[in-house]
């Protein structure tokens, strides 16, 4: 599997991971293989791993990094995406604007009336 590395803590050796499946997020902890190696993810990375699913836990085995801080603009993304939906006065970027119109312009017709008229 790969995946994004969304959230990471060096100090206690866990990760959080965003993966390809769009499934739900997977877990380094501390009991996993990673623990022998010297340096560890950081967010954006974008890693290769085995799965292990347990019940609904899902969990990172034998992570490697593939691309170093590929996707590092994605935390923030994802941050200003949930404030966005949580403020519902914050305009949304899929809105297209109709035009007003004025006394003068003649309102569009209906299919039936302009079938109609023939």
């Amino acid at each position: 599997m790969i995946g994004v590395v969304l959230w990471c803590d060096a100090s206690d050796r866990k990760a959080v991971i965003w993966c390809e499946d769009q499934g739900d997020l997977a877990y380094i902890s501390t009991s996993s293989d990673v623990l022998d190696r010297g340096s560890f993810f950081d967010a954006g990375d974008v890693v290769q791993f085995d799965m292990d699913v347990k019940t609904t836990l899902r969990k990172a085995l034998n992570p490697r990094l593939v691309i170093e801080k590929a996707g590092r603009m994605l935390p923030a993304v994802l941050r200003m995406a949930t404030r966005e939906e949580d403020d519902p006065g914050a305009e949304a970027s899929n809105v297209i604007p109709f035009a007003r119109r004025t006394a003068g312009c003649p309102a569009p017709q209906s299919s039936q009336t302009a079938a109609g008229s023939t």
